[in-house]
């Protein structure tokens, strides 16, 4: 079950009505608050299916002031309490709360959050809502662009999302070598989406370690910075090769550690086979691949040949001595009735994309190598599409409607990304004040 479907499975009907209302509200729209106050609807933030919030990065008006920040969708206004939000820092950054009923009692009134409440009646009742779904500003303009303009406009885009990548793992060769900013690189990737914080605090516990320890104990000091490597003399559920892998690599990693693997709290929100156990068996199976000269291994596998060929060179390596994790989530748990690998192709395509070429394009500046660089950007602009995610989708269904084929690979897609995080997540997609939207409009 993903991520979506698990938060899903737990939402009232009601709540999911009142969601969708709230995304399709119009931009520009003036609702009347409880307690009188007007409020002025600029973007009503992104739907967020996963744990937190229901919706993120909106943009209101409060009486004339601006607000940023989340919206929370309940079926009425103590469910704030029922569902426990109150304590919950991750609901601090909510600014309005949005309720088809209101309960709010001389009871429960100090047990409610002090954001703004919005009365949602249900549509057609006099609410200014749109009647389709909405579109951002700029889908009229590439509405117009043929097919070929519209994927060489993306690609662009997506080269330039590549540079800015490629600056920042410059910068951290520079001041950590390029061993350390590749595996820095690598961590950050395999936290996405829950555990991207923690999984940069054990590369940062990482790069303490000399390359020399790195390469002959990269796995054991992962695992045993990481927290998660259970003490095998203490542990009496490990059985079997769990017991054997956690006792091999305690026994390698407690003479050299330095932090002792304390402080690092990973979220489990996601299903089995993306446990962060997996995720960090994936960071080890890297450095144990790939070290002591990860940079200059990759660079010549990319001249293996097409992206097809370079993909699968990566993926046969990175699947090596991997028996036990392609049979299991955790060193505890029961062996999986049907493998699962560590390392398939879509896992590869998105460290090929997300990872190996910005390192590599940031490598090929600092040892000035033309050839390299250049390598790099036509691999990219070549890669097949990757796996979709819901910026993705999300850009698709605002920016590009009734278009579904129009992103035909890796670097469309990363163009996509690349837009959103500059304009749409930058202005909470407030079209009024996008740059790229008055761009656009600007021409003749």
């Amino acid at each position: 079950m993903s991520k979506t479907e698990q938060k899903r499975s737990f939402v009232p009907e009601l709540e999911l009505v009142i969601q969708k209302q709230w995304s399709e509200v119009r931009r520009g729209t003036v609702f009347t608050l409880l307690n009188g106050a007007s409020l002025r609807v600029l973007s009503p933030g992104r739907w967020n299916r996963m744990p937190g919030p229901d919706f993120r990065n909106a943009k209101l008006e409060l009486n004339g002031t601006p607000l940023r920040g989340d919206v929370e969708i309940h079926g009425k206004t103590s469910d704030w309490i029922a569902h426990g939000h109150g304590g919950d820092p991750a609901y601090g950054g909510v600014i309005l709360h949005v309720v088809r009923h209101d309960d709010t009692s001389p009871g429960n009134v100090a047990f409610l959050p002090e954001s703004a409440v919005l009365v949602l009646s249900e549509a057609g009742e006099g609410d200014d809502l749109a009647e389709t779904k909405p579109q951002a500003a700029c889908a009229a303009y590439f509405a117009k662009m043929t097919p070929d303009e519209l994927e060489t406009f993306l690609s662009d885009a997506g080269a330039d999302r590549l540079k800015l990548r490629a600056d920042e793992r410059l910068r951290m060769m520079i001041s950590a070598g390029t061993t350390k900013a590749f595996l820095s690189a690598v961590a950050e990737q395999l936290g996405v989406p829950d555990n991207r914080e923690v999984f940069r605090t054990l590369a940062e516990r990482l790069r303490e370690y000399q390359e020399d320890e790195l390469t002959a104990h990269f796995e054991a000091l992962v695992w045993g910075e990481s927290g998660l490597l259970p003490d095998p003399a203490a542990d009496k559920r490990l059985t079997g090769d769990g017991r054997a892998l956690a006792s091999a690599w305690w026994d390698e990693w407690w003479p050299l550690r330095k932090n002792g693997g304390e402080g690092l709290f990973f979220r489990r929100t996601c299903r089995p086979l993306n446990s962060p156990e997996r995720r960090l068996a994936m960071l080890g199976a890297v450095g144990r691949t790939f070290l002591p000269d990860p940079c200059g291994q990759l660079a010549g596998i990319l001249k293996c040949g097409s992206a097809d060929l370079i993909l699968e060179t990566i993926r046969e390596r990175l699947s090596g001595g991997e028996a036990f994790w392609d049979a299991h989530t955790s060193f505890r748990s029961a062996e999986l009735k049907h493998r699962a690998a560590l390392f398939g192709r879509p896992r590869v395509e998105s460290l090929f994309a997300d990872v190996i070429l910005p390192v590599l394009a940031a490598y090929a500046k600092l040892i000035h190598d033309d050839t390299l660089e250049a390598r790099v950007f036509e691999l990219f602009r070549t890669m097949p599409p990757l796996q979709s995610n819901l910026v993705v989708r999300r850009m698709q269904a605002l920016c590009l409607p009734g278009r579904k084929n129009a992103v035909k690979g890796a670097a469309a897609q990363q163009g996509l990304i690349h837009l959103y995080k500059t304009h749409c997540e930058a202005q909470a997609s407030d079209c009024g004040v996008c740059r790229l939207y008055h761009s656009f409009a600007s021409e003749p």
